[in-house]
């Protein structure tokens, strides 16, 4: 996992390409303002959902981890708190619907939380167990940026 700000000052390490162009792209469209929808970069291979939705308890959200995909997940407004654990490949498996890229775990150990601010971002690769969409306090509605990147491209 990498927890990273938007507006901090530009670190001179540079993320693998396929990720510089997935975040060149929010910060050159007004994320505020576009439509909630999909955007394809580059077809199923890098896309890009902006979403709105309230955030919920943490114990409403189910983790999740993905095999063939990473996710960017970048606040826009709000604030969503998102947890995290390494995954090890002992978790109890919750559901792992056919056909789907997302597998969701029950009763983890040692998850961690990070409230992720707007202009903040969260790269979930596939050893990362992460819980989306938690509240950090009460319920608040969100907008946010979801990259869905096939790790193939890196």
């Amino acid at each position: 996992m990498i927890f990273a700000c938007a507006n901090a000052v530009p670190c001179p390490c540079k993320y693998p390409a396929p990720i510089e162009t997935a975040l060149k792209w929010m910060a050159d469209h007004d994320l505020a303002n576009m439509e909630a929808g999909t955007y394809e970069l580059q077809g199923q291979d890098l896309y890009i959902m902006i979403q709105d939705f309230t955030t919920q308890p943490a114990e409403v959200r189910r983790p999740e981890r993905h095999d063939d995909y990473l996710d960017i997940q970048y606040i826009v407004s709000g604030v969503e708190r998102m947890g995290y654990v390494p995954y090890t490949g002992k978790e109890a498996v919750d559901e792992d619907p056919e056909g789907k890229d997302v597998t969701f775990y029950r009763d983890l150990e040692g998850e961690t939380f990070v409230d992720v601010l707007p202009g903040s971002y969260c790269i979930f690769f596939s050893n990362d167990i992460h819980r989306p969409g938690c509240a950090a306090g009460e319920p608040c509605a969100v907008r946010k940026a979801v990259v869905k990147m096939k790790q193939s491209l890196l």
